[in-house]
C-alpha cells in the first residue's frame, strides 16, 4: 500500500477525511495526521509519504509554502493533493501552476476523492513499474539512465541560459525514447518541473508564474510544451539576474575580498549570490581577467607577504592565518608568486631594510 500524510488544522476535516474515504480499499495507508504546515514539513522529512492531502490555509506555515520547502528540498512525495474551498480556488490553481495535479474542495465528496486517489494511484503504479523496469535486463532497462543524464543535460544548459543546447537535448530525448516509453515523457517533465522550481527559487524568484509543462497524450504537444517552458525558465533566470541591485561581479569580488580566508569554493560563493558555477567562474574571468580561486591566492599570499615583512611570526602561523588549511599548498602558491620560499623572502626583505640608508625621520 502507498502512505498518505493528511494536513489540515481543523479537526473535523482530519475526521471526515478518514471516515468517509476508503484509503484501503483504495490501495492506501495513513501513516500520519499533522494539525499544521511546521509539524508536516518535519513528519514528511522523517516519513516520506508517497501522498500529502494538505489544506491551503494554516497557522505557521500554509500548504502552498509546505509544498514549495519540500520541492526545493528535493524531498517532495510523489504527489499533492490540494484541499480549498470555492473562496480559495485561486490558491489552488497557484498550488496546481507548482506541479500538483490534484484538488479537493471541502467539505469532502467520498465519489470525488475516490476518483482522484484512483488517479494518483495509477501514476504512482506507473512510477513503480518504471523503477522495476529499471532493475531489469530488459529493452527498457537503459531508459532511466538515459533520462537522467538528459536531465543534468538539459538543467546546465537552461542554468548556462544557452537556450539552443536545451533545445538539442530534449529533441535527442524524444528520438531515443521514442513511443515506446510515453510515461518517462511524463516523469521527465514532471522532474523538471520540480528542479527549474528550485532553480528559480534559489535565484529569489517565483517558480507559481510558470506554466508547467503538463503532459498530454501527443508526445510531439508534450515536446514543444517542454521546450518552451526551458525557455520561460532560461528568461525568467537571466531576468532575475539582471535585476541584481549594482554591478554582480563587483559585489562578488568585493565578498571575496573580505572573506578569502576562508574555506570558500567557487560552489559556495556561486550558491551565495543565486548563480550557476560555470556561469560565474565564466563572468568573473571575463570582466576581471583572472579565475576566482587565483584570486583569493593572490590576496592570500599579499597578505603573508605584508605579515613576513612588519612580524616575527612563525611562517606556518601565518599560511594558517591567510587561509591555508595545508602548508605545502601555502608554498607552492608562495613561490609561483614571488619566485622565492617565504624564509627566503623574509630574509631578504630583511636585508634590504638593513642596508637602506636612515632617514632624519628615523632617529
Amino acid at each position: 500500500m502507498y502512505t498518505v500524510l493528511l494536513v489540515d488544522d481543523e479537526p473535523w476535516a482530519i475526521e471526515g477525511l478518514q471516515m468517509f474515504v476508503d484509503w484501503e480499499g483504495l490501495g492506501f495507508r495513513i501513516c500520519g495526521v499533522c494539525e499544521n504546515g511546521a509539524e508536516a514539513l518535519a513528519t514528511a522529512r522523517e516519513l516520506m509519504p508517497d501522498v500529502i492531502v494538505t489544506d491551503i490555509r494554516m497557522p505557521e506555515l500554509d500548504g502552498l509554502e509546505l509544498i514549495g520547502q519540500l520541492q526545493g528540498e528535493g524531498a517532495a512525495p510523489a504527489e499533492f493533493v490540494v484541499l480549498s474551498a470555492y473562496s480559495e480556488f485561486a490558491f489552488a490553481k497557484r498550488a496546481m501552476q507548482l506541479g500538483v495535479h490534484h484538488y479537493l474542495l471541502k467539505p469532502i465528496i467520498g465519489d470525488e476523492a475516490a476518483e482522484v486517489l484512483t488517479q494518483i494511484r495509477m501514476r504512482l503504479d506507473v512510477r513503480s513499474t518504471l523503477r522495476s523496469a529499471a532493475n531489469s535486463d530488459g529493452e527498457e532497462a537503459s531508459l532511466p539512465t538515459l533520462a537522467v543524464q538528459r536531465m543534468k543535460d538539459v538543467l546546465q544548459a537552461i542554468e548556462d541560459a544557452d537556450r539552443g543546447r536545451a533545445a538539442i537535448v530534449i529533441d535527442s530525448l524524444f528520438q531515443e525514447l521514442g513511443s515506446r516509453s510515453a510515461e518517462w515523457v511524463e516523469l521527465f517533465a514532471g522532474s523538471l518541473t520540480i528542479r527549474c522550481s528550485k532553480l528559480i527559487r534559489e535565484s529569489g524568484g517565483d517558480p507559481g508564474l510558470l506554466l508547467s509543462p503538463q503532459p498530454d497524450s501527443e508526445p510531439a504537444s508534450v515536446q514543444m510544451r517542454i521546450l518552451s517552458y526551458t525557455e520561460q525558465v532560461i528568461a525568467a533566470l537571466q531576468s532575475l539576474r539582471e535585476r541584481r541591485p549594482g554591478n554582480t561581479m563587483a559585489e562578488i569580488d568585493r565578498f571575496i575580498c573580505e572573506h578569502y580566508r576562508d574555506p570558500l569554493s567557487i560552489r559556495d560563493i556561486a550558491a551565495r549570490f543565486y548563480l550557476n558555477p560555470v556561469y560565474l567562474g565564466k563572468a568573473y574571468q571575463d570582466k576581471f581577467g583572472c579565475s576566482i580561486l587565483e584570486r583569493m591566492h593572490d590576496l592570500r599570499i599579499a597578505e603573508a607577504c605584508e605579515k613576513l615583512r612588519g612580524t616575527a611570526e612563525p611562517i606556518n602561523a601565518i599560511s594558517e592565518r591567510v587561509g591555508y588549511s595545508h602548508y605545502h599548498h601555502f608554498l607552492q602558491h608562495f613561490e609561483r608568486r614571488t619566485g622565492r620560499k617565504p624564509a627566503a623572502y623574509r630574509a631578504l626583505i630583511g636585508d634590504v631594510w638593513r642596508s637602506e640608508p636612515l632617514l632624519e625621520t628615523d632617529f
